[in-house]
């Protein structure tokens, strides 16, 4: 009898123990696919937000060159003589000078934002100018590519146009030229006085560049990563899969993942071996794909297959104004280590319980401790991973990319804050405005290379000089800077002023080409002005005292504090 309650005691407990085990790890799980839904989506809509960012600060930059007026007599003179001499618009001279005029305008333009090219196009459709003569006075590949976005910009939208295959060759790193690269563009339409659309203008960008970083940044873990597709599920980014989409054919070994292929479902893990049975192309779109495509965002911790046919999570968002989906997934594996460790712990406990009875699940309770403390620890560690990226793509939208010093945006966010705040305590707020003294001489005949290093050394000095976390130091426009002091008087900001140029004396920059006496390098002119602010006055007065002294510095003689 004593035998038969021991054994019943014991099956209770061990009944007991299981069931509770079952429960923790149900749970355990359960936690693990809430912190993965909230780390995937977090990814996703900081790098959607940093891409978003990034595309309007380029249309604003299209926009202000398709509305100089210089650029739109240019473009008119092209129309005008393509309109004269329709069938011999190559032997035309005006045309040709038209086109000399606009490239070198264009390059300028291009070179400030790191471009690689430009398109003119007519209403008709042809390219009337290019930097190249190869593909002039043909039918432009965004409207062979991209129609609907073409037809949305000569309706009056300026639009970023998700990359395409380009229509001549492209110059890689090593050098060469390579057909068919995946190229992107940022469009806007080119406007006569009488506010007619007359043309569009193109800037053609590198997909490599900051449309390729930005989502580079998604990449969490040993398997995570963020990419970008259109409404047919064709890939827009690079994958960070490429060695091995080029193992398993879907990418040739000297294609770029970009634009090679659908973002459909294999039916079975093609890294295990998976041969589809119907080709690529009848293949149906993932389930993230599918969703996307639809217009729907969402997030998926079920599990479905991604393009290798690898299980994953995901999350994802839908972009109509951009044209393009954005995905952050994780394989399924990876994400749900912390969570097997977890399961594999419980099961030896349950084990060692029905050995050692009561002392068994003492270890087990220890054991269960342990494994949820790994757990936190691995939760904690993928938080941090999301909260560095977060924190780098934040960075990366409020950055000049040429001085590496803040951005106009930054400095406007700055100036709005610190004007109310300086208000609410009744304290000065200065403001420095800076000019590089004859900068346009120095970049004509140094070069715009060196031009581009000048700036950013000059940037680079005027921000060492700043010593407090609350100074502002950003790019105003070209070569011009801007510095924001809170909490300091006109005096004070007068000296900072003084210290800031009397660096740049120091630093002997060579400026063979100024046209100031007794100096031969680089200098600067700088306006202070300061004030308390108040309800009747607004931030741009401020900024218009500064420019005002800015401009007596000019007048007296340059390389001065006003």
């Amino acid at each position: 009898m004593k035998k038969l309650s021991w054994f019943i005691f014991t099956f209770q407990f061990l009944f007991l123990v299981s069931g509770s085990a079952w429960l923790a790890l149900d749970s355990i799980k359960e936690e693990s696919l809430k912190t993965i839904k909230g780390s995937l989506q977090t990814v996703t809509n900081t790098t959607h937000e940093a891409l978003y960012i990034w595309i309007k600060n380029r249309q604003s930059n299209i926009i202000d060159i398709a509305q100089d007026e210089t650029f739109v007599l240019l473009t008119q003179q092209l129309l005008q003589a393509n309109k004269d001499l329709p069938h011999d618009i190559e032997s035309s001279d005006i045309a040709k000078t038209a086109l000399q005029k606009l490239r070198h305008f264009m390059k300028k333009k291009m070179e400030a934002q790191q471009d690689i090219g430009f398109f003119i196009i007519s209403t008709d459709k042809i390219n009337i100018a290019s930097m190249r003569d190869s593909n002039l006075y043909e039918t432009n590949v965004i409207f062979q590519k991209r129609p609907l976005f073409f037809k949305r910009m000569f309706e009056g939208e300026t639009l970023f146009i998700p990359p395409i295959n380009s229509d001549v060759p492209l110059q890689v790193k090593s050098g060469e030229f390579v057909e068919n690269l995946p190229t992107i563009f940022i469009g806007s339409p080119i406007y006569d006085h009488q506010q007619r659309i007359i043309a569009l203008l193109t800037l053609r960008i590198d997909p490599s560049s900051d449309f390729s970083r930005v989502t580079q940044l998604g990449r969490i873990g040993e398997s995570g990563e963020t990419y970008a597709f259109d409404n047919k599920g064709m890939l827009l980014t690079n994958s960070r899969f490429e060695k091995q989409l080029k193992q398993i054919g879907l990418v040739t070994s000297q294609a770029s993942s970009m634009l090679s292929f659908r973002v459909v479902d294999p039916g079975g893990n093609m890294l295990d071996g998976y041969i589809p049975k119907v080709k690529r192309s009848q293949l149906p779109l993932t389930f993230m794909a599918d969703s996307a495509i639809k217009g729907e965002s969402g997030f998926n911790v079920d599990g479905y297959r991604d393009y290798r046919g690898v299980p994953v999570f995901g999350s994802w968002v839908w972009d109509d104004s951009l044209g393009f989906g954005l995905a952050t997934e994780i394989d399924v594996e990876e994400a749900l280590v912390p969570n097997y460790k977890t399961r594999n712990i419980l099961i030896l406990a349950v084990f060692s319980i029905a050995s050692v009875s009561l002392g068994g699940f003492i270890v087990w309770i220890s054991l269960e401790k342990q494994a949820n403390a790994k757990l936190k620890e691995a939760h904690a560690k993928l938080e941090g991973i999301v909260a560095e990226r977060t924190k780098e793509l934040q960075a990366l939208s409020y950055q000049d990319g040429l001085t590496e010093i803040a951005n106009r945006r930054k400095f406007d966010q700055s100036l709005d804050l610190e004007w109310h705040r300086a208000m609410r305590h009744k304290e000065d707020l200065s403001l420095i405005l800076i000019d590089v003294d004859f900068f346009k001489p120095y970049n004509d005949n140094y070069g715009h290379i060196q031009g581009d290093k000048c700036l950013k050394e000059v940037a680079q000095l005027i921000e060492k000089t700043s010593l407090r976390m609350t100074d502002i130091v950003a790019r105003y426009g070209g070569e011009e800077f801007v510095v924001l002091l809170p909490s300091t008087t006109l005096e004070q900001a007068k000296a900072f002023a003084e210290k800031c140029r009397k660096q740049i004396i120091e630093q002997n920059i060579e400026h063979n080409y100024t046209q100031i006496d007794s100096l031969n390098c680089v200098s600067i002119s700088l306006g202070v002005s300061s004030m308390v602010p108040s309800v009747s006055d607004s931030p741009s007065s401020l900024i218009k005292q500064a420019d005002l002294q800015l401009y007596l510095a000019k007048s007296n003689g340059r390389n001065r504090v006003e």
